[in-house]
């Protein structure tokens, strides 16, 4: 049994305070070769988030906000964002699943916002074809 509680997500808030990328995640599962990744993710406002995508067509993408605020954005091949969504206590929207090869990102509008990250495995580095430029 694996319990998550109070001290971790203060630690993995520390770390993204301090982090040069303004966000840090905690691996929930044990091996990046795992079928299914779970992940916390703390964000920072002023994380930088690249448009990208996921082409495998099992690489859904889910998101849980558990703390904070967050603005998911989905963009169109010109970098057009074409939808926009509010994640917060007060929007009322607390999961947002990303399909596959939907160019997506995030904007973090509140500190220590997080999220809980749920995604097909094993973990696969982006490549070119995957970000947005």
């Amino acid at each position: 049994m694996k319990i998550i509680g109070k001290s971790i997500v203060a630690e993995v808030h520390k770390q993204a305070r301090v982090s040069e990328r303004l966000r840090m995640n905690y691996n929930i599962h044990e091996s990046l070769d795992e079928d299914i990744h779970k992940l916390l993710n703390s964000l920072q406002p002023e994380t930088i988030m690249p448009i990208h995508r996921h082409l495998h067509p099992s690489k859904k993408e889910t998101f849980v906000l558990l703390q904070g605020a967050i603005e998911v954005l989905r963009y169109d091949d010109n970098k057009t964002i074409v939808e926009r969504h509010l994640m917060s206590s007060e929007s009322g929207n607390i999961i947002c699943e990303i399909m596959p090869g939907e160019w997506h990102s995030l904007r973090v509008l509140e500190s220590d916002t997080l999220i809980l990250e749920i995604k097909k495995g094993p973990y696969i580095p982006f490549q070119d074809i995957d970000l947005l430029k």
